[in-house]
């Protein structure tokens, strides 16, 4: 019995947390990696200006079917998470399931958006200790090739084929259909503008 309570309680969504302590240091390897890439018909410009679009909603970007909770809620605990000035800026980020993490942008250029994960209030907690995600924006003809990679790092590494299930079954169809979204909606905004 005393077991049961104790698996329900680390189950059991918490407070949001406040996220006020340093971010983890990023690890240099180790990490557990999804890369995916879309061919957009737009300059990288304008690619980059319809995905950092601030009315955008993030469900409207991101494909959460398939096992994967949706963000309800972002909250700016650092900086004000302004696109092309959000580094250094940190937010707390809020899923359907009552848990979170944290996430601090390291760069945010024209060409990349790089920023870790952290925190997770979710079981993912036991199995990773920190993740990184990039979205790279390049010329590639007269389009943008947008490639987004997720890295996640296992917190041991006995964990590791877990969290690589993880990211093949889970991260990777959400990945790849999210992208086919944000190619439709950067083109349809394009061939309108």
């Amino acid at each position: 019995m005393l077991a049961g309570v104790l698996v329900a309680r680390e189950l059991t969504p918490p407070q949001p947390p406040a996220y006020d302590g340093d971010a983890p240091e990023p690890a240099a390897d180790g990490h557990v990696q999804a890369r995916h890439s879309v061919l957009i018909a737009a300059p990288p410009d304008a690619v980059w200006a319809w995905a950092n679009d601030p009315g955008l909603d993030l469900a409207d970007v991101v494909d959460f079917d398939g096992g994967f909770p949706a963000v309800t809620a972002t909250q700016p605990l650092i900086g004000d998470w302004m696109p092309g000035s959000r580094e250094g800026d940190r937010r707390r980020v809020g899923f359907e399931d009552g848990h979170y993490l944290a996430e601090q942008v390291l760069v945010d250029s024209p060409e990349t958006f790089r920023y870790m994960i952290w925190g997770f209030t979710s079981p993912q907690r036991f199995v990773v200790r920190h993740g990184a995600v990039e979205f790279s924006y390049a010329a590639e003809g007269d389009g943008t090739r947008l490639t987004w990679t997720y890295s996640l790092l296992p917190t041991l590494p006995i964990l590791r084929p877990a969290v690589q299930g993880f990211v093949d079954g889970t991260m990777s169809p959400m990945m790849r259909a999210t992208l086919a979204g944000m190619r439709d909606g950067a083109e349809a905004t394009a061939a309108a503008g």
